[in-house]
C-alpha cells in the first residue's frame, strides 16, 4: 500500500542495513529506475529515514561499484531527444571499446559517465555501433573487462537499457527456477511493475520461456501467496 517510491526506498534501505549489503536488490532497482523515479525514490528516501539515499550507498559500497551506484542514483541521465546523433553515437561506441577491450585494463569512470549520462534510445544504438568496434558484444566485455558486483551491475544496466521488460522476465524466472523459490525477488518485481510494464514482461516471459509466467508461478508458490501473485499477474497469456 506504500506508493511506488516509498516501496523502492524502504526496499533500498532494507537492503544497506545491518552488516553487509543486498547488492542484487540495490542493483535491480538503481539500475531500472528512470529519472523521475529516482527523484522521487530520492525524496520519500529523505521522508522516511532522514537522511540521504547517495550517503548511504556511499557508507554501504566501495571503490567502482560505489561509483556507478552513486552516478545511477543521481538520476541525471540524459532525456531522450528525438533528434538522432550519429556523430555522437560512433563517438560513445569507440570510446567504450578504448576505454576496455582495447587497452590493457579498463577505465571504468569513462564506462560509468557513458552509461549512466546518456538517454536510453541514444545507448541502445551505441551498444549496436560498438559490435563494429569490438570483437564482443557490451555485455560479453563486461565479462572480460570487470568482475564482483560491478561486473553483475553492468551487466544488469546493460540487460535494462537494451529491452528493460526481458530484463525483469529474466529476473522472475531465475526467481523461480531450479530448487526454492526467492520469494524476495519474486514479491518485490510483481509489485513493483505491477502498474508499470507488467503485460509487456509477461509478454517477453512467454516469448523467452515458452510457457507463461502464471503457469511458473502456479508451479512454485502455493496457497493464498500463490493467489496473490496470479491475481497481480491478471490472468495467463
Amino acid at each position: 500500500m506504500k506508493t511506488p517510491s516509498q516501496y523502492d526506498a524502504s526496499e533500498l534501505k532494507a537492503a544497506m542495513k545491518g552488516l553487509g549489503t543486498d547488492e542484487d536488490t540495490l542493483i535491480e532497482i538503481i539500475c531500472s529506475r528512470e529519472n523521475n523515479e529516482i527523484l522521487a525514490i530520492q525524496a520519500a528516501y529523505r521522508e522516511l529515514f532522514k537522511t540521504e539515499l547517495e550517503k548511504d550507498i556511499v557508507s554501504d559500497t566501495s571503490g567502482d561499484f560505489r561509483k556507478l551506484m552513486v552516478a545511477l542514483a543521481k538520476g541525471k541521465r540524459q532525456e531522450d531527444c528525438s533528434v538522432v546523433d550519429y556523430e555522437k553515437i560512433d563517438q560513445d561506441a569507440r570510446e567504450l571499446y578504448e576505454a576496455g577491450v582495447k587497452r590493457k585494463g579498463t577505465d571504468v569512470s569513462k564506462w560509468i559517465s557513458i552509461m549512466t549520462e546518456r538517454s536510453i534510445p541514444h545507448l541502445q544504438k551505441v551498444f549496436e555501433r560498438y559490435k563494429s568496434y569490438s570483437p564482443y558484444d557490451m555485455q560479453e566485455s563486461i565479462k572480460k573487462e570487470v568482475k564482483g558486483d560491478l561486473e553483475n551491475a553492468f551487466l544488469n544496466l546493460v540487460q535494462c537499457i537494451q529491452n528493460k521488460p526481458l530484463y525483469f522476465a529474466d529476473r522472475l524466472y531465475d526467481s523461480m527456477k531450479g530448487k526454492g523459490t526467492r520469494d524476495k525477488v519474486l514479491i518485490r518485481i510483481m509489485l513493483s511493475r505491477s502498474e508499470v510494464d507488467l503485460l509487456k514482461i509477461k509478454a517477453e516471459f512467454k516469448k523467452k520461456y515458452g510457457k507463461s509466467l502464471s503457469y511458473f508461478i502456479s508451479q512454485d508458490t502455493k496457497g493464498d501467496y500463490q493467489r496473490a501473485l496470479l491475481n497481480l499477474c491478471a490472468g495467463d497469456d
